[in-house]
């Protein structure tokens, strides 16, 4: 045995120099694996006790009507997302074919409200001063309130004269509808402007009149369809109102027991007469019920099967023509895409009311909820609603659908900018250029994610918004965008976290690859870039796969830039915007916990429901990571 791995020196209770140092690191071995055992159990154990909560949740959801009253509401939101496509599609066409009009329109709003807001006290005076001179009989006293008069009016010009001189374009008219001259004509015709009788100048009202009868036949199919769910919005609320009181009483007797408990200890420990015998009451009051009576209260929603049928068939009447009215020869390309969208989801709507309704009409409250159901319901719901007045929906679908897009972004970006620049520094670049690029790269890792946070917020999100208003690029699918925060703006954030990992461990594989490969290459007549493509790439492609694998672990493990800059819009993306669905807002696995979690009660569903969350969250990193390190295993390469 080497001289150096020899047991010498004191010994203390038996153990040496070199014990100890093998103690030590097996022992944070250990410590590690106990660790992370720990988290898996407590993680498991929280998210276990989750589904049985769940499921009794959805049993009181059922016997309480709720369930009957979100076939509705879930109908209503569907109806209304096409009445707000509608109206979107009405005022980018309105936009395109009369943005002057509307320019002006609006801005002779902005302009008389600022008016109003800062003369509002001359306006006062000046409408008084008239009033005077209508009211004075005697010509002597109509003389001096003509006069008087005459001096507020010169106050009030030359007021109007100033703020007009100094309105500025672009704050009054912040969409930029108007040019110089449109805006010198609208200031010239301000200059007569009456705040008394506030009368829109002849240029505002020729250009509302001509606005509105342009857009008169596209108004009248909006408005049919914006009418078409009104009964159905009568019921839902009817429904909400009786369904909620059915769940308030039954929460309530459930804590029966254990309010009349407490009112009884309470009288026998009160200070006064008076206080025992009011608690004493009040504890008597309280009917304590081995079973509630769900079936005499769910008969308050008897009839609604009938109305709601009629909601059902006054949408459908008025949908059908509201949307067959719409124009089909548009100026606005994107109004023009969004009623070709608008006429696509017409018949799934009518489609989707028509199952919807068939299974109201086969629902029934006392019919048993299985613990398959209360799966499915977290892993495939489409809605988390927390703190809720009508009901609490736990569905993680929209989270991971936010976490996964925001995710791929991120790697579409990243993955070219990481390979490339590992190619180029191993192979291509000299030593000056590997000893500044390398450094630089890896550095970004060490920029805080919350101040990526605030360059998003600040910068890159203000920036992507306003490069988005760009007219010539308004054929870039999700352009202009409405939102700064949004999938794009945190994917491309998360992309530049990702970009060192995936770079130092691609840089390591292509490293890895054995020299004599090169020398073959380049032996046989390759050129430096052929060797590189046709071998060097080929031959690491296990371990730039590991490195792919190992960045996607590490965003969509990301919290804090995800949780500033994704929007956090808790709704599953609108696909049928195709490309354009990453310019919308979303909500991310890691993001709901940190926002959530401090302010849940221990315990509760909610509490458990985030760490369900956190579960899966684990589950996909390691199984990531357990793939990564399969690939470098079975391939052998150090990725």
């Amino acid at each position: 045995m080497a001289t150096h791995f020899k047991r010498k020196g004191k010994r203390v209770l038996g153990v040496g120099r070199q014990d100890a140092i093998r103690f030590f690191f097996g022992g944070n071995a250990m410590i590690s694996t106990f660790v992370l055992g720990a988290i898996c159990i407590f993680l498991a154990r929280e998210a276990a006790m989750f589904f049985p909560q769940h499921q009794r949740e959805l049993e009181v959801f059922r016997l309480t009507g709720q369930e009957y009253t979100n076939f509705v509401i879930e109908e209503m939101d569907e109806y209304t997302e096409v009445k707000s496509l509608t109206n979107q599609a009405f005022y980018q066409e309105m936009n395109e074919a009369y943005g002057i009009q509307r320019g002006l329109v609006d801005s002779f709003g902005a302009l008389s409200g600022n008016l109003f807001d800062d003369g509002e006290d001359l306006i006062e005076e000046l409408e008084d001063a008239r009033d005077a001179v209508d009211d004075a009989d005697e010509e002597e006293a109509k003389t001096l309130a003509q006069t008087e008069l005459d001096g507020i009016q010169a106050k009030w010009d030359n007021f109007l004269q100033a703020e007009l001189g100094k309105a500025d374009r672009t704050a009054v008219d912040s969409f930029g509808r108007l040019g110089k001259k449109e805006w010198q004509e609208l200031l010239d015709a301000m200059t007569a402007w009456d705040p008394v009788e506030d009368q829109p100048p002849a240029l505002v009202e020729a250009a509302k009149s001509e606005m509105n009868k342009g857009m008169a036949a596209f108004d009248a199919a909006r408005m049919l369809i914006g009418s078409a769910g009104s009964e159905l919005s009568k019921l839902r609320g009817e429904l909400i109102k009786v369904t909620t009181a059915i769940k308030d009483e039954a929460v309530a007797d459930k804590s029966s027991a254990a309010r009349k408990k407490a009112l009884l200890e309470g009288s026998v420990n009160a200070a006064t007469k008076e206080d025992r015998a009011r608690l004493k009451e009040q504890a008597e009051k309280i009917t304590i019920r081995k079973n509630f009576p769900y079936a005499e209260r769910i008969t308050a929603l008897e009839g609604s099967r009938e109305k709601h049928k009629a909601a059902i068939a006054a949408l459908e009447a008025d949908l059908k023509p509201g949307i067959a009215a719409l124009p089909t020869d548009l100026a606005s390309a994107q109004a023009q895409d969004l009623v070709s969208r608008i006429r696509e989801k017409g018949p799934e709507l009518i489609a989707y009311l028509d199952q919807s309704l068939q299974e109201s009409a086969d629902w029934r409250y006392d019919q048993p909820v299985s613990w398959i159901t209360s799966v499915t319901s977290f892993f495939f719901g489409k809605d988390w609603v927390t703190n809720s007045s009508f009901h609490d929906f736990y569905g993680l679908l929209p989270l991971f659908t936010g976490s996964l897009l925001i995710s791929i972004i991120a790697l579409i970006v990243a993955i070219p900018f990481s390979l490339g620049a590992a190619i180029y520094v191993n192979r291509l670049a000299g030593p000056k250029q590997q000893n500044i690029i390398k450094p630089i790269i890896e550095l970004i890792g060490a920029i805080p994610s919350v101040v990526l946070g605030f360059f998003g917020i600040i910068v890159l999100g203000e920036a992507l918004r306003e490069i988005s208003q760009v007219p010539w690029l308004s054929w870039v699918p999700g352009f202009p965008m409405q939102e700064r925060l949004n999938i794009l703006n945190a994917g491309l954030l998360l992309a530049l976290m990702a970009v060192p990992t995936i770079f130092t461990l691609c840089e390591d594989a292509i490293n890895n690859v054995p020299s004599s490969f090169t020398e073959a290459s380049l032996a046989l007549g390759g050129s430096k870039l052929q060797t590189v493509m046709r071998v060097v790439v080929p031959t690491a492609v296990s371990g730039i796969l590991a490195a792919i694998l190992l960045g996607f672990g590490r965003v969509i493990g990301e919290t804090m830039v995800v949780l500033l800059v994704a929007g956090n819009q808790i709704a599953i993306p609108d696909f049928g915007l195709g490309v354009g669905v990453i310019t919308q807002p979303a909500h991310t696995m890691t993001g709901i916990i940190a926002q959530e979690m401090g302010e849940v009660t221990s315990g509760t569903i909610h509490y458990r429901a985030l760490f369900s969350v956190g579960l899966v969250l684990f589950t996909i990193s390691l199984l990531i990571n357990i793939s990564a390190r399969r690939i470098i295993k079975r391939f052998g390469l150090a990725a």
